[in-house]
């Protein structure tokens, strides 16, 4: 890294250094979750019957468990909103920030690269993992590596001669990292999810969901892990909610699962009885990335 001799705004800021650069992928912290999750659903849901529910203590957990199953089979979902879930995302990419913003149903406060300064810039691009996948002397791989190096180091020399950040961070990669915070409901994370869960997802956001998904089922006490077990079960590929695939067209990928999918659709079988696929199947990688003589 080099020391920024002159600042060109006086709002310009060292940006803290990725989690691992030079290897860098997404990290994920659940910084906050609406406290018994599942119970706070099934108290919202008892409105529907004409029962009022003071303290979520009050549910017992097979009731619990019962009520978010059954907000599986019904349209009416916002007892689901009730639960907020806040994110904090590192080393993610610009280019999934870009897709992470089209969901309006959430907030975000995102890193600005007007004022922070990528003084590490070189080693804060995410390498694509067709890229990664090859030996470290494959000349593809030099080549990548040469542009990234040379542009790191133009936006940096523009930033010491007193440029602004925000007019030298326009010769920054798309694959630039950057830190987000996201907080949305349940409601529209699992709604969120059907997207991204799917195959044809890019391979970050495999990533972040894996990440994600982990996050929700190790955070807080022990003793609340069956329910963010139970909160993790409502995120599924698209296709689990209409029970066939919704990317037949031409231009849509190959996916491991569509096959599967598409039999049990021919023959009215719901999800629930899709043994032989794992929800989160979809997000290992290559799960839409074959050779075009393979699909």
């Amino acid at each position: 890294m080099t020391d920024v001799i002159r600042w060109g705004d006086v709002a310009m800021y060292t940006a803290p250094e990725a989690v691992n650069p030079g290897d860098v992928h997404p990290a994920v912290t659940l910084v906050s979750m609406t406290p018994n999750p599942v119970r706070v659903i099934a108290a919202a849901a008892a409105l529907y019957k004409g029962q009022v529910i003071h303290d979520p203590y009050e549910v017992d957990r097979e009731t619990a468990t019962r009520v978010l199953k059954d907000m599986t089979k019904t349209a009416i979902a916002a007892p689901l909103e009730f639960v907020d879930l806040h994110f904090l995302f590192e080393d993610v990419t610009r280019a999934l920030t870009h897709q992470l913003v089209r969901q309006r149903t959430a907030v975000y406060v995102q890193e600005s690269m007007r004022f922070a300064v990528k003084g590490n810039a070189a080693f804060e691009v995410a390498m694509p993992p067709s890229i990664a996948a090859l030996a470290e002397d494959d000349p593809k791989r030099i080549v990548w590596q040469t542009a990234v190096y040379h542009v790191a180091g133009a936006y940096l020399g523009l930033v010491n001669t007193g440029i602004p950040a925000e007019d030298a961070r326009s010769l920054l990669p798309t694959n630039i990292t950057t830190k987000v915070h996201y907080k949305t409901n349940l409601r529209n994370l699992v709604e969120h999810s059907g997207m991204r869960l799917c195959s044809q997802a890019q391979h970050e956001w495999k990533a972040l969901w894996s990440g994600m998904v982990h996050a929700i089922m190790t955070f807080g006490p022990g003793e609340d892990s069956w329910q963010h077990r139970e909160i993790a079960k409502l995120f599924k590929p698209i296709c689990y909610r209409t029970g066939k695939c919704e990317f037949m067209g031409e231009a849509d990928r190959w996916c491991a699962i569509r096959d599967r999918v598409e039999q049990h659709h021919r023959r009215g079988e719901p999800s629930e009885l899709w043994t032989d696929i794992h929800q989160y199947e979809p997000l290992r990688e290559g799960a839409a990335r074959v050779a075009p003589d393979m699909a």
